[in-house]
């Protein structure tokens, strides 16, 4: 029973480090964050926190139950990329167009429209999937996970490391975001679109 638990422990350490592994780097995800954080405040940079790290999972939970099945899926879909580089031109566009700088709190329902939006552009941005295929390869754990609760700790190891980094990227933004004046806010918006547009061109032509 000690053997077990310690190995489990294990799993989940390195679970953690996954998550945390996928949501640091920057990428148009952390992006879409600290904008929505600077400009609505925590919440609403936890929308989008809380839907990279709901798609991290789901990657986890195809590593960990279904990898032969879902891996030739995954590494042959080009539609990935450019379906989200398309939304990611979009949302680009609509921050360069957008001339409201201190826009009102998004709402519950605005809240859970980001949150599945965040989801699927997490799951259909090709670094996302490159990255996680590379960790999962390089540190060998699928064949370590021989069991339904192993393969659950994973998963859930995934999320928490994630959500965790999201948790810190939206709180700092909020925080500074409530010290910015409205000009700044607006330039920020104009800044991160720009930005938006250069990884969306980039996936798609990946």
């Amino acid at each position: 029973m000690t053997a077990i638990g310690f190995d489990t422990l294990t799993l989940l350490a390195k679970a953690l480090g996954i998550g945390l592994l996928l949501a640091v780097p920057v990428g148009p995800i952390g992006l879409l964050c600290l904008r929505r954080s600077l400009t609505m405040g925590m919440a609403a940079g936890m929308a989008v926190g809380l839907g990279a790290a709901t798609a991290d999972a789901v990657y986890a939970g195809a590593a960990a139950f279904a990898l032969g099945v879902a891996a030739p899926f995954i590494a042959g879909a080009d539609w990935l990329g450019i379906a989200g580089g398309i939304a990611l031109v979009g949302i680009g566009l609509k921050d360069i167009l957008h001339r409201d700088a201190s826009p009102a709190p998004p709402t519950l329902r605005g809240h859970m429209g980001v949150y599945a939006g965040t989801v699927l552009l997490t799951m259909t941005n090709p670094a996302t999937v490159l990255t996680f295929a590379a960790i999962i390869v390089g540190l060998g754990l699928v064949p370590d996970m021989a069991s339904m609760l192993d393969g659950l700790v994973f998963v859930a190891g995934v999320f928490l490391g994630s959500t965790a980094w999201w948790l810190v990227l939206s709180g700092a933004g909020g925080k500074l975001g409530d010290r910015l004046p409205p000009g700044a806010i607006r330039w920020t918006r104009r800044i991160a679109g720009a930005a938006f547009i250069g990884f969306g061109i980039y996936a798609m032509l990946s």
